[in-house]
């Protein structure tokens, strides 16, 4: 019982943890705090 708890709960933080990450980098981007440096050879001339 106590195995298929810690497995449960272990899943459960899991998947909140990995849509709070998600949910992060994508408002970073969205907002604009986050702006990587883009290739030279991706740059308009």
């Amino acid at each position: 019982m106590k195995k298929s708890l810690k497995k449960v709960a272990a899943n459960l933080s899991a998947k909140v943890l990995k849509s709070f990450a998600l949910s992060t980098s994508a408002s970073a981007c969205a907002v604009g705090f986050y702006q990587p440096k883009e290739p030279k050879c991706l740059r308009e001339k």
